[in-house]
């Protein structure tokens, strides 16, 4: 489990980051402005080689612990009231995995107003300065989502910068932001559609590269983080891995091909973020443009992991669950041989979460019940029957799995 795969810890958090920009305007590429305007002022600060990674990753997932679009609303106000709920619990997401650990602190203290008056009881140089970058670039970025050329807006966003150099900006930064806010190329780079080449141009050669165990690590944190856009769906990803893992198991997959069905699982909703929130918190059936929303979360999920190196099985495993062995799944309309086993245990593992868990409007289902919608759908050729004899087979330690994941505490 600790050999080193090929790949690059920047890459990896930057395509998980893109599941986290969406908002109800739609992927808005904000922690990737953020994450570029830091590097622009590395460069300017003249950090070192050493500084720039932490300093970009951390900017990538500066609001890891901000899932649902009602927060992300509240974030795009300049000045935030109460920021600290979301920058604790990011610190704690961070926190959990040893890879992430040195970007905890940073994510943490990133809306700490350099006079002060902070939860933190920080202030001033106490207050790291990768935080102190990444809350002048994030409020920069804030400052710059207005209609039409945004170099029509340059000299009123570095003059409502400068006005809060002291109080809530290091005046020192500030006065770096405004010498490299002279160039016309930072604010065209904010709305470039390439924007992801840019910032491997900034970044430029990043030797970090992650091992299995690691990779599952960080993948924990973004199943927390999609499974806390709605309270619907708390810890449903957590479980599925399990499941999908046991499945795994007793199919034979060997046990690095397990590991990369607990990763699959846990990402397989990694597209939810994109769904607006009141759909995924809806208590009752939802209509045909509702469902139609629905319809693009795994597309996302694939789109997503397909940006990440040796993620071929993993991708195909998380993003074909809604498919059915008929044809008539969703989104790519796969079936039969089409259909890889480990997409199959996926679809299977899923169902059966849902199913067994409590929800706020009902309790999980028992057994029977479960085992009969489970079957139902075997004869309509939606999902594998020879997995769902496995599950059946199996059902104890699957149903185990229920009361060991919820019983875990929250990170």
């Amino acid at each position: 489990m600790a050999d080193r795969l090929n790949i690059h810890l920047y890459k990896l958090l930057s395509a998980f980051s893109m599941a986290m920009d969406y908002n109800r305007y739609g992927m808005m590429r904000h922690h990737q402005r953020v994450a570029l305007l830091a590097l622009y002022m590395a460069e300017e600060l003249q950090l070192s080689a050493e500084e720039y990674l932490p300093l970009f990753c951390s900017a990538i997932i500066h609001d890891a612990g901000s899932s649902t679009f009602r927060e992300k609303a509240s974030l795009e106000y300049f000045e935030v009231n109460n920021p600290w709920k979301h920058c604790e619990r990011g610190y704690k997401l961070l926190n959990s995995v040893r890879i992430l650990k040195p970007l905890a602190d940073i994510v943490r203290y990133h809306h700490d107003n350099w006079n002060g008056q902070n939860l933190s009881g920080l202030s001033g140089d106490s207050i790291p300065l990768a935080s102190r970058i990444i809350y002048l670039t994030d409020r920069v970025d804030v400052l710059s989502q207005k209609p039409g050329n945004i170099l029509d807006h340059r000299d009123e966003i570095v003059k409502k910068i400068q006005s809060k150099s002291g109080t809530m900006f290091d005046p020192g930064l500030v006065e770096a932001f405004s010498r490299i806010a002279q160039k016309e190329c930072l604010w065209l780079d904010l709305t470039n559609q390439f924007i992801q080449s840019r910032l491997e141009l900034k970044l430029g050669n990043c030797p970090v590269t992650v091992n299995q165990d690691e990779i599952t690590g960080i993948s924990l944190i973004f199943s927390q983080i999609i499974d806390g856009k709605s309270p619907f769906t708390f810890r449903h990803s957590r479980l599925v891995a399990e499941v999908a893992k046991l499945l795994a198991e007793k199919t034979g997959f060997d046990r690095e091909q397990q590991n990369n069905m607990y990763v699959a699982g846990l990402l397989h909703d990694l597209g939810k973020l994109s769904i607006p929130d009141e759909i995924l918190e809806k208590p009752g059936k939802l209509n045909s443009v509702e469902y139609n929303l629905i319809k693009q979360h795994t597309y996302i999920t694939y789109q997503i992991l397909s940006n990440i190196d040796c993620f071929e099985d993993i991708n195909s495993w998380a993003s074909y669950h809604h498919e059915k062995l008929d044809g008539t799944g969703y989104p790519f309309r796969l079936a039969g041989k089409d259909l890889p086993h480990g997409s199959r245990m996926m679809a299977v593992a899923d169902i059966f979460s849902a199913l067994v868990e409590d929800r706020p409007y009902r309790k999980g289902m028992s057994r029977n019940e479960i085992e009969k919608i489970l079957t139902g759908q075997v004869k309509t050729q939606a999902i594998d029957g020879e997995i769902v004899d496995l599950l059946l087979n199996h059902y104890r330690e699957a149903e185990d799995l229920k009361e060991i994941t919820w019983g875990r505490e929250e990170t």
